[in-house]
């Protein structure tokens, strides 16, 4: 009898640790949205700001990596072409010759992002992630060209240094969504 009650506790505790080995937790969509969100912002330099632009970006509290992909493309396309507008801006009343050359600069970098950025659209809709990785991968370097164009003597007044911190944000957060989303699911 002390047998069967010994083997009885023995096959039931390894039927609990068989079970719970094989439970994965269980979330609801929208805290694994909140969850991948929060993954993806770790690697960032703003983690509010990220968070803030996911969240208010959301569409469905329940959005799948490739919904935050879009996010993060559509606001890159929005920053990079808006800020080009305001360099266009800038450059019509600038006569500081410094000033001019670092904005042309900045122009030149922030229409390979926007051109960057359209191609990454156009082969996320069509699902070619590889190559929209590829196309995204040019817009750190470009946009950080711009910021060093106002770092080269005679080093003129950096006018737009909170643009470049956003972009410098919305390209990360890009290249992360972007890997995530050719990441195979656990």
């Amino acid at each position: 009898m002390a047998f069967t009650h010994w083997y009885s506790m023995v096959v039931i505790s390894l039927l609990a640790m068989l079970i719970m080995d094989n439970i994965q937790p269980i979330m609801s969509q929208p805290e694994q949205t909140q969850a991948l969100i929060d993954k993806i912002c770790r690697s960032n330099e703003d983690f509010g700001f990220c968070i803030k632009t996911f969240n208010d970006n959301l569409k469905d509290p329940a959005t799948d990596i490739a919904g935050l992909t879009r996010i993060a493309i559509d606001q890159c396309l929005s920053n990079s072409s808006n800020t080009l507008g305001f360099i266009g801006q800038l450059l019509s009343n600038t006569t500081d010759e410094p000033t001019k050359n670092a904005l042309v600069a900045c122009q030149n970098a922030y229409q390979v992002v926007l051109k960057s950025y359209q191609d990454a659209s156009v082969e996320f809709d069509s699902k070619d992630y590889e190559d929209m990785r590829k196309s995204e991968s040019v817009t750190p370097r470009a946009q950080a060209s711009c910021e060093t164009s106002f770092s080269t003597p005679p080093n003129p007044v950096d006018l737009l240094v909170e643009r470049n911190r956003q972009m410098r944000i919305l390209i990360t957060m890009a290249v992360a969504t972007g890997i995530e989303l050719g990441s195979p699911s656990p």
